[in-house]
């Protein structure tokens, strides 16, 4: 259905049918993509990574498992995934938190992507939730912090998910190179779109 490459550090904005699946595929390996969902027909229903894990009882979601809207309703089920370890804490790099860790300001960042790729439907970054963030690796310690790592995934790995309902996908090629989120070397994704196709 379409095979776009996204350069580093830029954002995709792009419509799924239902039963569509879509493929991010790590072109170079260690690279992050953010993204958010709404519902086609009503973006007011949106992503909502906290009812995903509150749901499956999970942090860690793999094939077979399924993201939800802030209504309860499936969006995406993951139906492949090469990598298994993702990020679902509902958050993203921003200008504000950059420039509370890293002291700089004008930063690229996953907010700013996410808002630009919805510029369809009309949304400014207050309408954006928290992303699912696939290849993304986080690890929590004992005394309740964590540490971000640089992603396990290489050259190639993929992540499947199909469209439960007729969606709109923002998606960030996370632009963070201030840590290791990305192996501090931003680089391209691929995103493939593949099922029935449209009537």
């Amino acid at each position: 259905m379409s095979d776009t490459t996204i350069p580093p550090k830029e954002y995709l904005g792009l419509e799924l049918r239902a039963g569509q699946v879509m493929r991010i595929v790590d072109v170079e390996g260690k690279q992050v993509p953010d993204f958010v969902c709404f519902n086609r027909a009503n973006p007011r229903e949106r992503l909502s990574t906290n009812n995903s894990r509150l749901i499956q009882k999970r942090w860690l979601l793999t094939t077979g498992h399924v993201l939800y809207s802030d209504e309860g309703n499936p969006m995406m089920t993951i139906t492949d995934d090469t990598v298994g370890v993702h990020h679902a804490s509902a958050g993203c790099c921003n200008e504000a938190a950059n420039f509370l860790r890293y002291g700089e300001r004008g930063t690229r960042n996953c907010l700013d992507n996410m808002t630009m790729a919805a510029s369809p439907l009309g949304l400014t970054s207050k309408d954006i939730p928290g992303a699912f963030c696939p290849f993304m690796k986080v690890i929590q310690h004992p005394d309740g912090g964590y540490e971000i790592q640089e992603p396990d995934s290489r050259a190639g790995d993929y992540i499947d998910l199909r469209a439960e309902m007729d969606l709109f996908v923002a998606l960030s090629n996370c632009p963070q190179d201030r840590n290791p989120c990305n192996g501090f070397n931003p680089t391209p994704l691929r995103v493939i779109v593949h099922g029935p196709a449209e009537p």
